[in-house]
């Protein structure tokens, strides 16, 4: 009986714990996270709905101090919730049409430029991968996500300068591994 509650006592411990690491990345991560599915996500889907969806799949994980990269977790998780609410809301062929809707008046993609596309990108992404995980990190942050380099010095906690110089680095060593093929 004492062992059932010493159990029961760390099973509380261990969820409070998470319930302070949610409750921590709620704070760091929501305006960003936001900022992510408005750019992504059409005016009817709530961003703060979203938001919540994220946190509860996180709820549901039973191990989230054994998440090592936070960040592109809970990126990777919200780009799941969205693809979930586009099926959901029967819509999951936005992005396709409002690609299409882009190319009008544009060459045709024939299948040759397709392939040559997704060799530059894998040529990309690998190169992506030779940086420094920092370095990788704020390039993503700045060209993929959007974020402010004001911001990305506030998140990194360096100054901007760093941030820049960072970003440097990314687009000379991006430059000499795929510039002449993108």
């Amino acid at each position: 009986m004492v062992q059932s509650r010493n159990e029961n006592a760390s099973e509380t411990q261990v969820s409070r714990r998470e319930q302070a690491l949610l409750d921590h990345w709620a704070r760091k991560f929501r305006a960003p996270l936001i900022h992510y599915i408005q750019r992504r996500a059409p005016a009817r889907f709530e961003p703060e709905d979203l938001v919540q969806d994220i946190f509860l799949r996180l709820a549901r994980r039973a191990d989230l101090a054994t998440i090592e990269r936070v960040e592109g977790y809970l990126f990777q998780t919200a780009a799941s919730v969205l693809a979930d609410r586009y099926r959901k809301d029967g819509r999951s062929l936005d992005f396709v049409e409002s690609f299409d809707d882009s190319l009008q008046g544009e060459e045709v993609l024939t299948p040759e430029r397709v392939v040559i596309g997704r060799e530059s990108l894998d040529e990309l992404v690998k190169a992506l991968h030779l940086l420094p995980e920092r370095t990788r990190n704020i390039f993503v942050l700045y060209h993929f996500e959007g974020v402010r380099q004001k911001d990305i010095a506030g998140r990194f906690e360096m100054p901007i300068s760093t941030v820049e110089k960072h970003m440097a680095r990314a687009n000379k060593h991006l430059l000499q591994r795929v510039g002449r093929t993108l």
